[in-house]
């Protein structure tokens, strides 16, 4: 499970910055994750909450914001994948090999080249530095 050593360097990510910050609490962290990045997002919440315990970051909440594959085309087109295709295909086994299939630019029909969709991006980190009377 990689899950957990990304859990890791994101908490560390984000205990670097809160200090930095003079943080009392960390109150939420985003996360920008790519549908091709082949991480679990419940998983690594799980394990990012787990390695959270009795730090400052201990209730913050983990927020998993999900970011299509986008595509590059020969012709000149640049966009997301349609996502509305995946799940659709019966014969195909997996949603990677839906996502494969999906890869062709909405255009020309032409194989297309992924740009993006494969980040993992803390994205934002909300911190609170006075005690709340």
């Amino acid at each position: 499970m990689h899950e957990y050593s990304i859990a890791c360097e994101i908490f560390e990510q984000v205990i670097e910055t809160a200090k930095v910050h003079g943080a009392l609490e960390v109150r939420h962290v985003t996360l920008e994750m790519g549908r091709l990045s082949h991480t679990n997002p419940e998983q690594l919440s799980f394990c990012f909450k787990a390695i959270a315990e009795g730090s400052i970051a201990e209730n913050a909440e983990f927020i998993v914001e999900t970011i299509p594959p986008s595509l590059e085309c020969e012709c000149g087109y640049t966009g997301t994948v349609d996502e509305t295709q995946i799940g659709k295909n019966d014969e195909l086994q997996s949603e990677l090999l839906e996502y494969i299939a999906a890869l062709e630019c909405p255009v020309c029909g032409k194989n297309a080249r992924i740009i993006g969709g494969r980040e993992l991006i803390v994205k934002s980190i909300e911190i609170e530095t006075e005690v709340e009377q």
